[in-house]
């Protein structure tokens, strides 16, 4: 799995236990891989830069060789079934029903010599679909044990949120919901390229930690159009751009610091405003932005539920999104859709993913 931040491959190799929605999912081991050089070739297609098909191609098969080295040097390497592999988001354009993953998945299918699946998107976006968020159904199969109901809160490039009833209601599916909310890491990482040359992220939060503001960032978010669209809807670096992150900066009058502390601020209070409005539940953060701690005590002091880190319901904060590909995978395997009509809007999108190297 490689996110909208661009900040690695994510590896997860999970066992399955049992099939359809009954299956169950354990991490037997997890590994992330810096993306190099690749990381600026991806960036600079992902912002609609004009890029030769050549370059294209090279890149795709590149970027599939590169999948399928890091999967050969997992010590469990010689125990996989099956791949599932998300590719990179280079363009995602919910409007249209569009989205592209860029994935060459040959690379994987003949050096590990097992069936791989990917492309998952598109069976629900030729059903009218967004196409996002699609983990809500891996979240209810990796964390319907959960003692609480509750929001799961993906922290990445993008924050997206699953809200998970109480497992034991027969229609349970049917209550589930899911979003994108805003940027998170895009915006913080964003700001960092911006305001400090040669630095790609806050590592630990450090720079906004050493922040104080009292400016109020989140009425300027929400003037993007991204905000001003029907519920539940879905994004990514096309709303949140280069560009846009500029003319955040420009109309502001802090301190590279300070403009980051209140980033962080107004992150947190947006989740809150999605979420604290639902009773007796609980928060549950995983993705890149879990390790920012003054992110996470942010949340904690906006948000009104009791806030909680996945590691601690079992599922690594790191790893939440590559186990969820992997369910997702098993899923499609079994014949049960991935997607829920209620969060994506598809109107009966089947089965998901596409497969090769099928014995």
């Amino acid at each position: 799995m490689t996110g909208t931040s661009l900040d690695g491959l994510d590896i997860a190799i999970v066992q399955i236990t049992g099939t359809g929605l009954e299956m169950s999912a354990k991490l037997l081991e997890q590994g992330s891989f810096s993306l190099g050089s690749l990381i600026q070739r991806l960036r600079v297609l992902a912002e609609d830069k004009p890029v030769p098909p050549s370059q294209i191609l090279k890149l795709q098969r590149e970027f599939g060789q590169f999948h399928a080295d890091c999967l050969a040097e997992m010590s469990h390497a010689n125990e996989i079934d099956a791949v599932v592999a998300h590719g990179q988001t280079i363009r995602h354009l919910p409007d249209e029903n569009l989205s592209w993953q860029l994935l060459d998945p040959w690379p994987i299918a003949r050096k590990l010599n097992v069936p791989v699946c990917y492309d998952l998107r598109q069976a629900d976006l030729i059903a009218g679909g967004n196409g996002a968020p699609i983990t809500p159904m891996s979240d209810w199969i990796l964390y319907r044990d959960a003692q609480s109901p509750g929001w799961i809160v993906n922290l990445g490039g993008i924050c997206n949120i699953t809200y998970l009833p109480q497992a034991e209601t027969d229609d349970a599916l049917s209550h589930i919901r899911g979003m994108d909310i805003g940027p998170c890491n895009l915006l913080l990482d964003g700001l960092v390229q911006q305001l400090f040359p040669n630095v790609r992220f806050d590592e630990d939060g450090i720079r906004a930690s050493q922040g104080q503001s009292q400016t109020d960032l989140l009425p300027l978010i929400e003037q993007a159009p991204f905000f001003s669209r029907p519920l539940p809807r879905t994004t990514g670096r096309e709303d949140f751009d280069y560009h846009w992150v500029a003319n955040l900066i420009k109309q502001t009058q802090e301190k590279p610091c300070n403009l980051l502390f209140a980033a962080v601020d107004a992150i947190a209070r947006l989740l809150a405003k999605q979420v604290n409005d639902t009773p007796g539940a609980q928060v549950v953060l995983a993705g890149g932005g879990s390790h920012h701690p003054l992110l996470v005590e942010k949340i904690r002091t906006h948000v009104k539920h009791p806030v909680l880190l996945s590691d601690t319901l079992g599922i690594d904060v790191s790893m939440r999104e590559a186990m969820g590909f992997a369910v997702l995978g098993a899923l499609s395997q079994d014949g049960i859709p991935i997607t829920l009509p209620q969060i994506t809007g598809a109107d009966s999108p089947g089965v998901a993913g596409t497969w090769i190297g099928v014995k």
